[in-house]
């Protein structure tokens, strides 16, 4: 299944409230990004009640060769886009995001 990949970091150049506390690239193959267009233009990514599409999101605590800690992300629209029903979100983590920096 087409999945997106990405990394979070923390935003150590925060100057205001306005600007993100977590930045990071992320990147999707151009082959996955075709057969998602292709899905969503011939109409197999079912969407809800407001035309979204839904996307699972999975991530990991990493820490780079430089040893900052940072997210690793996996988007995909496994079970949600396609056509199974969305599973049950998983119980919320004890630690807070801002725990894991």
């Amino acid at each position: 299944m087409p999945a997106f990949s990405a990394s979070l970091f923390k935003n150590d150049r925060k100057e205001s409230e306005r600007q993100p506390d977590f930045t990071g690239p992320g990147n999707v193959s151009k082959e996955d990004f075709m057969a998602i267009a292709d899905a969503v233009t011939s109409g197999r990514i079912k969407t809800d009640d407001r035309g979204d599409v839904q996307l699972r999101i999975a991530g990991w605590k990493r820490e780079s060769k430089g040893g900052r800690s940072y997210i690793s992300l996996q988007l995909s629209l496994d079970d949600y886009g396609l056509d199974a029903a969305p599973a049950k979100a998983a119980a919320a983590p004890s630690e807070s995001i801002e725990d894991l920096f």
